[in-house]
């Protein structure tokens, strides 16, 4: 009986040894690393598409306002987020509600006995060389087809976060561009001033270490400068700018 005992799985299971569970944890590490690494370079992906896709469809040159890639990462997360809940907003409930009953009905449809099927005498009649022959031919072309298609069903998965990045930066120079024509702005109004005199009032799009963008609200165009003795002054969107202290400070 103490044999038995000994040799149950209960105790074998207990008395695995320590590189077991070593492995483990290094296999699961290994998955865990693979997955945050593929998580960041989507993230990243996304959010530099969205990056440049915004600064060029309002007609600012990308690169000369590069981002670091904490920035990039974080514009890439807000992207996905504002695309998918725009998708959730559009999305036609009623057609995937017809769509998951056709593929329940096609999982039903499948899950029914197959017929008992008899073979024909003539296929016993044929030379093995043929069978043979016509096997190799079939299983090359349906190798050849389930890698392309695997192929192609990577290519999709790689082109998503571009796409998804491309929607956003869209999304959100239209939003800036409306808001520009409209007069409307969600954005903080600045001014670019040298050595205390006001050079242009608007709207600042993008800054770097050495140049800034601004929708000039005079002229009504986009401006890029170079940041040489450039003071840019902003004002918060929840203090309205007072005129006639505006046009004091002017004289």
């Amino acid at each position: 009986m103490e044999s038995n005992a000994e040799g149950s799985p209960e105790i074998r299971s207990r008395r695995r040894p320590l590189s077991v569970w070593v492995n483990r944890l290094a296999s699961v590490a290994a998955l865990l690393l693979t997955s945050g690494t593929l998580v960041g370079v989507c993230l990243h992906l996304t959010g530099h598409v969205a990056h440049i896709t915004e600064l060029r469809r309002v007609g600012v040159p990308s690169d000369l306002f590069g981002r670091g890639a904490e920035w990039t990462m974080i514009n890439g997360y807000y992207a996905i987020y504002f695309e998918s809940a725009r998708m959730l907003g559009n999305m036609p409930w009623k057609h995937l509600g017809v769509i998951c009953l056709m593929i329940a009905f096609a999982i039903w449809f499948f899950r029914l006995p197959a017929p008992k099927r008899v073979r024909a005498q003539w296929v016993d009649k044929i030379p093995a060389w043929i069978k043979n022959a016509f096997s190799a031919i079939f299983l090359s072309a349906l190798s050849m087809t389930v890698g392309f298609y695997l192929l192609l069903v990577v290519l999709l998965i790689a082109i998503v976060p571009a796409l998804v990045g491309e929607s956003a930066g869209n999304q959100s120079a239209d939003k800036m561009i409306d808001s520009f024509r409209t007069g409307k702005h969600y954005l903080n109004p600045a001014e670019l001033w040298r050595e205390n005199e006001l050079m242009i009032g608007g709207y600042i799009v993008a800054t770097s270490t050495d140049h800034v963008a601004i929708f000039d609200t005079e002229a009504r165009h986009m401006r890029v400068l170079e940041l040489q003795n450039l003071e840019i002054r902003t004002q918060p969107l929840s203090f309205p700018r007072n005129e006639e202290s505006y046009n004091a400070d002017n004289k």
